[in-house]
Parts: structure tokens; C-alpha cells; sequence
């Protein structure tokens, strides 16, 4: 293992014979520091996706799972997009990562992540195991989910100052609440997947006039950048849109 001013840089196991790079740290290091220290190239454009890791019901997985694997893992690999994560094997990460393991991966795909909660094959112990599919992963000191979203969202910054970013958000909660907040901070177009449920479900019918009680949802709705995308809409779809987004001329 080697030492860099953002942490301590590992080599972890999540598949046989494969090494991938990991960079411990906390809360204090820079997305700078990060960046140099995982050697991660200027993006050709950026991805940043989060929501909800619970277990969905069938039909609603299927559609999401086709939205998330047909639509933006294909596109992510055709267009070379740097893709940032929450990094776990569950939820809507682990449908994305499967669409990762069919289409490949051109660019680095990064998982944030809390490392006292994360497992791997020689950390036995935590509450969810890392996306075996993603090529870095940064993993930051903590004790709760949330404690890695400020340096989430600071490396995301710091990979999006050259490049264009889009969030999108699926399904999720309090944690994802946050997330919106801070994309909504940092300007971003928010792509919200309509059908997903939860807090990602609850924006758009702020957006659609109807009323909610959390004022953030609300406030989200009002100043954000938000752009609908139904689950019921084809892959190609997303394509074209995360194309006119991220400003890839279509073919």
C-alpha cells in the first residue's frame, strides 16, 4: 500500500485475479488530491448517479434495469462518459454495474463509498459489498451512509470543471435528498426517472404542480434543472438525451 496526501492507496479483490485501486480517506482531503492520487483522466463528459439501494418490486426493477443497463450503461461505454457512484452492489448501483459488465467500460467508473460499511473479499465485514464492475473506488472514513456525500460531490465538481455533467437520480430518500440538493447547487441538469419511486417520484409531482410535505422536495423542484425520463421510454431515448446533455453530436 502507498500513502499520498488524500490517504492510503490499496489494491483490493472483488473478482479473482482482479486488482482494483482504492484510495482511503477522510473527510479533509482534497478532490485534487484524489484526482491525482487514483490518476483519473480529464472526463470526456460526466455522469454522476444515485438513489435508492432497496429492493424494488419486480415489475418496477425489470423497467429500471432495462432504463439503467440498455440505456445509460450502453451509452456511458459508447460515449466514453466518467461515471461517478455510490459504489455498493444493491439497488440501483448493481443494476447499473450489470449493464456495465455487458457493455464494457471506456472510461473510469468510480465508487464513493463509506469504507467502514463496505465489504470485499479481504474486509469480511460491513453492511454491503462493493460493485465489482466499477474500476476505482474512493472510500471514505465514517460511521453512517451520507458521511461520503460532500466528497462525492467535491471530486464530482472537480471532474466536471473541464466537461460537461449531468445527475441522474433514481428512486431513493433522505441521502438522495441531499444529493439532489447539492446537484441543484452545482447547476447541473438533474435527470430524474420517472416511475422510480420515492423522493426521485415525489420531485417530479412537486414539479407537476401537486403538493408535497417536505419543502426541500419542493425547493428542488422550483430551482432545479429537472428533466423527466419515464421508465415506460425506450433506451434510446436516454441515449439521445444524455447525448444532447452531455453535447456528443448523434450519429
Amino acid at each position: 500500500m502507498s500513502e499520498t496526501r488524500a490517504g492510503r492507496v490499496a489494491h483490493i479483490a472483488l473478482r479473482p485475479a482482479e486488482q482494483l485501486p482504492a484510495l482511503f480517506v477522510n473527510g479533509a482531503a482534497s478532490p485534487r488530491q484524489i484526482v491525482d492520487a487514483l490518476a483519473l483522466p480529464t472526463p470526456h463528459g460526466l455522469v454522476i448517479l444515485n438513489g435508492g439501494t432497496a429492493r424494488l418490486e419486480p415489475e418496477r426493477e425489470r423497467r429500471l434495469a432495462q432504463t439503467l443497463q440498455e440505456g445509460l450503461a450502453r451509452v456511458v461505454a459508447e460515449e466514453r462518459l466518467t461515471v461517478i457512484t455510490g459504489g455498493t452492489d444493491a439497488g440501483i448501483f448493481s443494476l447499473f454495474g450489470a449493464g456495465l459488465g455487458r457493455w464494457g467500460r471506456a472510461a473510469p467508473c468510480i465508487g464513493v463509498s463509506v469504507a467502514a460499511l463496505v465489504t470485499w473479499s479481504g474486509k469480511p465485514t460491513g453492511e454491503a459489498p462493493l460493485e465489482p464492475h466499477h474500476s476505482h473506488f474512493v472510500l471514505v472514513e465514517g460511521e453512517h451512509w451520507g458521511d461520503e456525500t460532500a466528497t462525492m460531490y467535491a471530486l464530482a465538481a472537480e471532474l466536471g470543471r473541464r466537461c460537461s455533467s449531468v445527475a441522474i437520480f433514481a428512486g431513493g430518500g433522505e441521502i438522495t435528498i441531499h444529493e439532489m440538493q447539492m446537484s441543484v447547487v452545482l447547476g447541473w441538469p438533474l435527470v430524474l426517472l420517472a416511475g422510480s419511486g420515492r423522493a426521485t417520484d415525489q420531485v417530479l409531482a412537486a414539479r407537476s404542480g401537486l403538493s408535497v410535505d417536505d419543502p426541500r422536495l419542493m425547493e428542488i423542484a422550483r430551482q432545479g434543472n429537472i428533466l423527466p425520463f419515464d421508465l415506460n421510454e425506450p433506451p434510446a431515448a436516454l441515449h439521445a438525451l444524455l447525448r444532447r446533455l452531455i453535447g456528443v453530436s448523434l450519429p
